[in-house]
């Protein structure tokens, strides 16, 4: 960094521009919208977000600035409900990533105009004369919010700028980053929740190249205009909704290849890496798309940036992600060119795939198999059968959900950005798109095959435990019994070995699983389920000891209230030999059906990295996860006593970030909860 990128970091980070914020109550918000809303459709109550929030937002120019937008308003909006059972809607839009070459390529203008030409096609057809015309205003809103902000600019170059973007189309790599930077932001601002930016390498590589071959532009340039735009989307991302602070989803995917196949790594991909290095930010959260061809001097760069212990990039490996989209259903081109939601899930273009809506708890599966089976007096085999009905149990809950009338909440801008809604004449959420799949977490998965293999061991094989007795010490969460505990805590096959007794067990789970899903034909939208091997929050939801919580002791020797693993991990407490076995591992599972995504997590020591082989070591890792056939993978540096003391001491540590689940986070910011499931994560040495 230089020093001027140095004082925008420091400016972003020290809460500078939280001063230029003014308190809004999000009641007050809600009431006002509600009344405003009465009587008004979907569509038309999108517009109103748009016209509403803008009407109030100040725009801010600051001297000297290249990347400009500033949040005003400090207070979330929820959609309008106005006489519509609030019961039956879903969350607006997220977990997408519009289609930002067609904002590139025509600007805002250029989408009104194609909508006004569809307006004149779907005249006969009221439920696109509805959508057309409200995209048409909300367009409007924004169009007018652009114009107060160029004028608020008192720089000539600032202002020639926002008169150009994001209306007109851009013609240079600042004007693209600009009109990316304007437009996410108020999609954004009008409640649009974890809208990422997809294949920024791909799509702003032209812009760049053109800049740097016509000399607009020499590469030291467009490096600061990079990170200036990487810092400014730091500027207000705590104002955005998430789970937990820096839950954002401000995701982007780099490398990879193009529609036909080839690869698609570009110079951009390189800077994308080396900027996120050095500004050494949160946002945003990057992904690389990885196969056996990927160049050795691109996993280098990559390992840099794990060193910089940001917990990203995160890993796809086209080789195995490409052909399971495929195997779902999806177009080859269109699977080729898939990015990731605001964690890890798989975005395939022109849809409104739901790719967070529902979680399958394995470990609780598992022991109403277990429990159920012992008392029974089930073989082992019984039991597997009892683990087939458990998954069938919880996926009647999901099919409850696709049965349901809903309301979809439609974002008139945020559609203008997909391919066939104009076409349609209908918003992304209600029938624009080109598919509607929904998306299931498979938590716990390692939690679950280790009681298996516990049971199966112990009780059928060796007989060294007898049911009665493991059915007593689930029932007393091991009270009484902490012998058996560790019994079962020495049992020697665990998931992460390597090991195929327990490997074995994890795949069926996984098989099971899928299975299971493929049975619910129809979503209610035209779509199906999409089984995935991520677990998002729910490695803390799932366990929290809270009234109604049904996952209690399990035979893995896991008390009540203990964490279950995050994603594709060992379970908490596990030692394992190492990284590579860890891999093979989760290599053993056939990834075709589970097209949702989900990562091995693994954890490096900070020690990992003190000799001077440690980032050919990263490399070899990231090869040996291709080479074995794994899906996803995401890499942390971890260091647990620094985290312990960031727990007693917070302000010595505002800097110190963690990957949390599928995205980074400041440690002290993050609740206690999930602090803890990371300290008690294993950490691989050098």
């Amino acid at each position: 960094m230089n020093q001027r990128t140095q004082s925008l970091r420091e400016a972003v980070r020290n809460g500078y521009y939280r001063r230029f914020r003014r308190a809004v109550s999000s009641a007050e918000i809600a009431e006002d919208l509600e009344a405003r809303s009465e009587g008004l459709s979907l569509n038309a109550r999108g517009r109103l977000v748009y016209e509403y929030i803008l009407e109030r937002e100040t725009p801010l120019v600051f001297p000297g600035e290249r990347i400009i937008f500033t949040r005003t308003i400090e207070g979330n909006l929820e959609f309008p409900m106005a006489g519509l059972d609030k019961t039956r809607h879903t969350d607006v839009i997220e977990n997408l990533t519009p289609k930002w070459p067609l904002l590139l390529k025509e600007g805002l203008l250029g989408r009104r105009a194609a909508c006004q030409k569809a307006l004149e096609k779907k005249s006969d057809d009221p439920e696109a004369v509805d959508f057309l015309t409200n995209a048409i205003a909300a367009i409007d809103a924004v169009a007018g919010f652009a114009k107060r902000y160029s004028d608020a600019a008192e720089e000539p170059i600032q202002r020639a700028l926002l008169e150009k973007v994001p209306l007109s189309p851009a013609e240079s790599f600042h004007e693209a980053l600009q009109s990316l930077r304007f437009v996410s932001s108020v999609i954004r601002l009008a409640g649009g929740q974890h809208i990422g930016f997809g294949r920024f390498d791909q799509y702003m590589w032209p812009y760049l190249e053109k800049d740097l071959r016509e000399g607009v532009l020499t590469k030291d340039e467009a490096f600061e205009l990079l990170e200036e735009f990487f810092i400014s989307l730091s500027r207000d991302a705590d104002l955005y909704k998430g789970v937990q602070l820096g839950d954002n989803g401000q995701s982007m995917m780099l490398g990879g290849c193009d529609r036909l196949g080839k690869p698609a790594v570009n110079p951009l991909t390189y800077m994308c890496l080396e900027a996120s290095e050095d500004i050494g930010l949160i946002d945003p959260k990057i992904n690389l798309r990885v196969d056996s061809n990927t160049p050795d001097d691109l996993l280098m760069a990559a390992a840099k940036l794990t060193r910089r212990g940001l917990g990203f990039p995160q890993y796809s490996n086209d080789e195995v992600v490409i052909d399971s989209l495929v195997r779902f259903g999806y177009d080859l081109e269109a699977a080729r060119n898939y990015t990731v939601a605001a964690c890890w899930e798989f975005v395939v273009e022109d849809g409104r795939d739901t790719p967070n809506l529902f979680a399958m708890n394995f470990p609780l599966a598992a022991d109403r198999a277990i429990r159920s089976g012992l008392k029974a007096g089930d073989d082992f085999d019984g039991i597997m059968k009892r683990l087939e009905e458990a998954f069938e149990e919880q996926a009647k809950g999901f099919k409850r959900v696709c049965e349901r009338e809903w309301y979809f909440l439609p974002d008139p801008i945020l559609s203008l950005f997909s391919k066939n809604t104009l076409a349609k004449g209908r918003d992304l959420n209600n029938g624009g798109g080109s598919h509607y799949h929904y998306g299931c977490h498979g938590c716990g998965s390692s939690n679950a095959a280790d009681a298996l293999a516990a049971v199966k061991y112990l009780i059928f094989e060796k007989k060294q435990v007898s049911p009665e007795r493991l059915l007593a010490a689930l029932e007393s969460d091991y009270e009484n019994d902490e012998e058996l505990r560790q019994i079962i805590k020495d049992v020697p096959h665990k998931v992460g070995n390597n090991d195929d007794y327990a490997d074995s067990l994890l795949k069926r789970l996984f098989e099971i699983f899928a299975d299971t899903l493929s049975k619910i034909k129809d979503n209610g939208r035209g779509g199906r389920i999409r089984p995935g091997t991520g677990s998002a929050q729910h490695y803390v939801l799932m366990t929290e000891k809270k009234e109604g919580q049904k996952l209690k002791a399990t035979a893995d020797g896991r008390k009540y209230g203990d964490f279950i693993g995050s994603s594709l991990a060992p379970s908490p407490g596990v030692k394992v030999r190492g990284a590579i076995s860890e891999l093979e591992t989760y290599g053993k599972i056939d990834y075709g059906p589970l097209c949702n995504g989900g990562p091995i997590t693994l954890e490096l020591s900070d020690a990992y990295f003190r000799n001077g082989e440690a980032l050919q070591k990263v490399v070899k890792l990231i090869q040996a996860f291709v080479k074995l056939g794994c899906q996803q993978l995401q890499l942390n540096t971890l260091n647990p006593d620094k985290l312990r003391d960031a727990q007693i001491h917070p302000e010595n540590y505002r800097d110190l970030i963690v990957r949390v689940w599928g995205w980074s986070g400041y440690f002290v910011e993050l609740s206690k909860p999930y602090q803890d499931q990371i300290i008690g994560r294993q950490a691989f040495g050098a």
